[in-house]
């Protein structure tokens, strides 16, 4: 292995860390913590809640405050088929996510399709974007929440 393999390998290394990190993060419910692994400035994200487009900031944190709210009793949060690409300051991670809880007092247990692009931030891996979806039936218009990745058992 050559020295930029192995100096590729040990920052896709350190950004699954920062992946199971922020799992632990979110399944904590702890708001403070969840927005510790955002970049400060110039972060966007996609996600399942509205609005279309999230900037970071105080509007980020009240859609995690929001969230949590929804979910009564604890989170688990499954991370399958993780695949991290790194090179200098940037990287791209991508992976199918299962949440499961009670959510608005109704069980959920669903997989999501997750990206997120980090930036090396000050020695830390920051995501500078965060895009989560569920693939949609076109014919309804409505999300596939039941859907698991190949290989995945429910």
């Amino acid at each position: 292995m050559s020295d930029v393999d192995t100096m590729t390998q040990s920052l896709e290394d350190q950004v699954r860390a920062q992946v199971f990190a922020w799992r632990d993060a979110f399944v904590s419910k702890d708001v403070d913590a969840i927005m510790s692994f955002y970049a400060p400035e110039g972060f966007t994200a996609f996600d399942l809640m509205p609005p279309f487009e999230f900037g970071g900031g105080e509007m980020w944190r009240r859609n995690w405050e929001e969230f949590y709210a929804a979910f009564d009793g604890p989170l688990s949060l499954d991370v399958a088929d993780l695949l991290v690409y790194a090179q200098g300051e940037l990287a791209i991670a991508r992976c199918a996510v299962r949440m499961t809880g009670t959510m608005y007092g109704r069980p959920m247990d669903s997989w999501v399709r997750t990206t997120n692009c980090f930036r090396l931030i000050d020695g830390q891996w920051l995501m500078i974007h965060d895009h989560v979806s569920w693939p949609i039936d076109f014919a309804t218009g409505k999300a596939l929440m039941d859907l698991t990745p190949t290989g995945a058992a429910r």
